[in-house]
């Protein structure tokens, strides 16, 4: 009997019990809808209660876990809490032998795959929950579905340790959750693209003079401040022949973590897509901040990772050649000539920056001047002699100071930037030649959950959540919850 069949054949055998009970209540059908999911609620609260006491009672001894043997400590009680409400279960503690004050285990936690005083179902979801929308509104909608959550810092508190929990074994859980995906077949290209982005962090100050706080019983809270800090954003996308991404993947760490972690997860990844598919080219299109690009090329030399092609994101040159056309052009008319121009300059050859450059030039500065012929004694004077040297000096601006200011900043970033200005090739060979994945990333990761209206973050969430959110985007949650649960297990063996 399929589990589907067992299901429907279960509820069928309970509906007809259920309905004679619920017969006996009455009032609006909203009422007696709100009873039958308290029932509901009690039923599984008590099945739970009761299993989970029959294991508790189930451990000899001894047992056996990591190939270690435990012995029978201590007996306790301990609040365990699910989706239909908390449950008070007697279990035994067992520590390890031949060691003093040794470490203590608790069989049936392991058994039944609890994690923080959590079942698996509870866990999952609050986990999930964490990593999409604050808990506040989690509860919220928990409640409002008739079901029967923990408090709120209760639900904190296990979030925060599961998602830190996983985040220390993502070197044992990735490696498995990706060795089951494969690389689509209508991939043609691989592109890279980091980015950062600011997360508001509560730091911790100096506590302030007690005869600054009014006489209170209650214990004073931290002084904190709010300071925006830096994340790191990478993504790594698979793109079809028209250069558009049919798969991507994200990884994200703290400004406290850095880059490194990051950096190792991402040439994993690589290694993992090359196995597959060793053809795939990989370009890294990212926008123009020199210290990314010195990140990704000093972690891919270390990988020893081959890249194709290293491309200044195409927005981000657009953005700068329309500001620039709106300081030469009076018109709109003329703006959107000038910048179809350049536009189609850039898509027919790779060294049409070089071009568009002299031209910007030539519209901001005068002609420069002819230099008078010099007369023997002005020559005696050495290779300027007396001659007045303003005439070999830069050309005279055309725009004000501000506007040329602007004008030779853009040009500045043109000319550091011309090795990555190419889009002829890539877009011929259909390669990506815009970093809207990593951008995308920056607010599907970041902004969308860390920066709502009065957030501020303490490191340890801030992590954990950046994690559980990545994983949660990636589509590989779910799994990593499973892998996590096989690992907190450890083995365990019951004589």
């Amino acid at each position: 009997m399929s589990k589907a069949t067992w299901i429907e054949t279960r509820a069928e055998e309970m509906a007809r019990q259920f309905e004679s009970l619920m017969s006996e209540r009455t009032g609006t059908f909203g009422e007696l809808e709100s009873d039958a999911m308290a029932v509901a609620n009690a039923v599984v609260r008590g099945w739970t209660k009761k299993t989970l006491a029959k294991m508790a009672h189930g451990y000899g001894d001894e047992v056996l876990v990591d190939g270690q043997r435990y012995r029978r400590h201590a007996t306790g009680a301990s609040r365990y809490h699910t989706l239909c409400g908390a449950v008070e279960i007697q279990r035994d503690t067992y520590r390890l032998i031949g060691v003093h004050n040794g470490p203590t285990v608790v069989p049936l936690e392991l058994e039944a795959g609890i994690l923080e005083n959590a079942t698996p179902a509870l866990a999952r979801s609050v986990v999930q929950a964490f990593a999409t929308m604050p808990l506040r509104h989690y509860e919220d909608e928990m409640r409002a579905a008739h079901r029967s959550p923990p408090s709120r810092s209760t639900l904190e508190r296990i979030a925060k340790r599961i998602g830190a929990s996983i985040h220390d074994e993502m070197h044992l859980i990735e490696p498995v959750v990706r060795s089951r995906e494969l690389v689509p077949e209508q991939a043609v290209s691989i592109s890279v693209g980091v980015d950062r982005t600011t997360i508001p962090m509560a730091e911790q100050q100096p506590a302030l003079p007690d005869r600054w706080y009014r006489a209170s019983k209650r214990r004073r809270p931290a002084p904190i401040t709010v300071a925006y800090r830096m994340a790191y954003v990478t993504t790594i996308a698979i793109h079809d022949e028209q250069g558009v991404a049919v798969q991507n993947k994200r990884i994200a760490a703290t400004a406290e973590e850095g880059p490194s972690e990051m950096m190792e997860r991402l040439g994993a990844e690589l290694g993992h897509l090359l196995e597959q598919r060793p053809e795939l080219p990989i370009v890294v299109v990212q926008d123009g901040a020199p210290e990314l690009w010195n990140l990704v090329e000093e972690w891919f030399s270390n990988f020893g990772i081959h890249v194709e092609m290293k491309i200044l994101d195409r927005y981000h040159l657009d953005e700068r050649l329309a500001a620039i056309a709106e300081l030469l052009e009076r018109d709109e008319r003329g703006r959107r000539t000038l910048r179809e121009d350049w536009c189609k300059a850039l898509d027919r050859s790779d060294t049409a920056i070089k071009r568009i450059s002299r031209y910007i030039e030539s519209r901001i500065y005068f002609p420069r001047a002819e230099p008078k012929p010099l007369t023997k004694a002005e020559r005696r004077g050495g290779p300027f002699g007396g001659a007045d040297v303003s005439s070999f000096s830069t050309p005279e601006p055309r725009l004000g100071s501000t506007n040329m200011k602007i004008v030779e900043g853009h040009l500045g970033y043109f000319n550091n930037h011309r090795d990555k200005i190419h889009y002829a090739t890539p877009r011929k060979r259909g390669l990506p030649i815009g970093s809207g994945v990593t951008e995308g990333a920056c607010k599907s990761v970041i902004a969308a959950r860390f920066k709502r209206s009065g957030q501020r973050w303490f490191e340890a969430g801030a992590s954990a959540c950046l994690q559980l959110r990545t994983l949660h985007l990636n589509g590989r949650l779910e799994a990593a919850i499973c892998v996590h649960s096989q690992i907190s297990r450890r083995g365990l063996q019951i004589d």
